[in-house]
């Protein structure tokens, strides 16, 4: 496990992007699509913070890949910036990946900030290799917000992606959140050639290409309609919105909607 020092927070998101989904333009049709949606249930969200040059990253790498595929679960990869340095430049990171992750850091108020770190629904953090630990994460994640939790779906309907909202919970405290669109791959396989994982082919589930802001959930019901065009031609094979309290907080909710291209 390698571990960083955190900084300030500072929110950045792909603004010309959410410009062009607030607008909510006509659109095209585009490629061929299929739904996989949570109805009746709140998946729980796990993003893992990895690099391509952290030799503790691919046994999380892989735990990652395997929990994607259990029932109520949604997950998602960042892959940070700040170990380029150590001889291998990670083909997926971003400033803005580092940053959501200093920003929950700051959020909890522990300030640590390591690699391979799993963050479940916001709140609370392991070390992504630690499939008991992430285990026991989950099951406090859903103690602390099975009252708070609220439903979400989305389809494809004509051009648009259409995100429906639940109403907050009657006793819920939480009537207030931002609304994110995480546009990601279904997964990327990388061979390392230089630095700590020579010779390694990792595969990524659901590395995040960009975290989008398109619109704000009062405690009423909600639904927002997205272009799907301008989503694809981000390469969002796998979209997910979050209903997360401000930009690092609890996750109150999440849905996901996956593309399906035909294989020639």
């Amino acid at each position: 496990m390698r571990t960083a020092i955190a900084r300030s927070p500072v929110l950045r998101v792909c603004g010309a992007l959410a410009f062009a989904l607030l607008s909510f333009g006509a659109i095209a049709p585009y490629g061929q699509a299929t739904e996989r949606s949570q109805q009746g249930e709140t998946p729980v969200v796990l993003e893992l913070f990895t690099s391509q040059g952290c030799s503790s990253c691919p046994p999380a790498d892989a735990l990652l890949n395997a929990m994607r595929k259990k029932q109520g679960v949604i997950t998602l990869s960042f892959s940070v910036d700040y170990w380029n340095y150590l001889g291998w430049h990670d083909t997926l990171s971003s400033p803005e990946n580092s940053e959501r992750q200093r920003d929950y850091a700051m959020a909890r108020g522990d300030g640590k900030v390591y690699t391979p770190q799993l963050v479940v629904d916001g709140i609370n953090h392991v070390n992504g290799a630690n499939e008991a630990a992430i285990e026991m994460a989950i099951r406090t994640a859903e103690r602390r917000l099975k009252d708070v939790k609220v439903p979400m779906t989305m389809r494809a309907e004509g051009d648009s992606l259409v995100v429906d909202i639940g109403a907050a919970p009657k006793d819920s405290d939480m009537r207030q959140a931002t609304v994110w669109l995480l546009v990601a791959k279904d997964q990327e396989t990388v061979e390392i050639t230089r630095g700590e994982n020579r010779g390694e082919t990792i595969t990524y589930s659901h590395p995040v290409r960009g975290v989008i802001p398109v619109g704000m959930w009062k405690g009423q019901p909600t639904t927002l309609r997205l272009p799907l065009k301008d989503l694809y031609a981000m390469g969002g094979e796998c979209l997910v919105s979050l209903l997360q309290v401000e930009g690092a907080g609890p996750v109150l909710g999440a849905a996901i909607y996956e593309t399906r291209v035909a294989s020639k």
